[in-house]
């Protein structure tokens, strides 16, 4: 089986974001899925979740440009009609039955997003909040699509937000369950993604708050 696919075009936002948009060659995958990406003839691959919906015929992936990171940069300077190998997907991170009657609460950092993007462009009618932690104003992912997109920047900002939809708080996730607590309710379901701590502090205080193991997914970004 092919696993080399040709880039599209990168779409970058912010100093370190980037959208790595590939011909997708009708892979198959779950939204919430990952595939292992890395370039040919060079030794490493990094895994980076889908951020595109499986109706597209095309593969995004959004990824973070690392400060003298192996693959990232490298990554971020290919171009139209470069090759990237792909191997999966890999991962249980999505619905095995999908419930549109439910409100899906989703919690990231960072490139965290990826997956839930995957699923709220694959099911249009989906009934969702969207928490996201970023470090700087320009790591919003902004696009107009999206409802519900609540974002917590943990450098204090006084930039302008140019676009209604989107709610803009300063501080971490973590530190805004006041703010969090008002939109979501015991019988939603949860998913986290991101780094460990994120992750941990916001399962635990889920947990606490009498919301059920069963509807609660988290997966560990690093």
């Amino acid at each position: 089986m092919n696993n080399l696919h040709k880039v599209i075009k990168t779409i970058k936002y912010g100093s370190s974001n980037f959208i790595l948009r590939v011909e997708r060659n009708n892979l198959q995958f779950n939204p919430g899925q990952f595939f292992s990406v890395g370039i040919p003839g060079t030794p490493v691959n990094r895994e980076y979740s889908v951020s595109s919906g499986i109706n597209e015929n095309y593969l995004d992936f959004l990824i973070r440009e690392i400060n003298n990171g192996v693959l990232s940069t490298k990554l971020k300077n290919l171009e139209k009609n470069d090759q990237i190998k792909i191997l999966g997907p890999y991962g249980e991170f999505y619905l095995k039955e999908f419930n549109i009657h439910k409100k899906y609460n989703f919690f990231a950092s960072g490139s965290g997003i990826a997956p839930f993007l995957s699923i709220i462009y694959s099911y249009k009618n989906l009934d969702y909040n969207i928490f996201h932690g970023v470090r700087l104003f320009e790591d919003i992912y902004k696009q107009n699509e999206l409802k519900n997109y609540n974002v917590f920047i943990s450098k204090p900002t006084k930039e302008k937000n140019d676009n209604s939809l989107i709610k803009i708080f300063n501080g971490r996730i973590t530190s805004n369950f006041d703010i969090i607590n008002k939109h979501i309710s015991l019988n939603d379901l949860f998913f986290i993604c991101g780094n460990n701590l994120m992750v941990n502090d916001v399962y635990n205080y889920l947990e606490t708050n009498y919301i059920k193991n069963n509807n609660i997914y988290s997966e560990l970004f690093f």
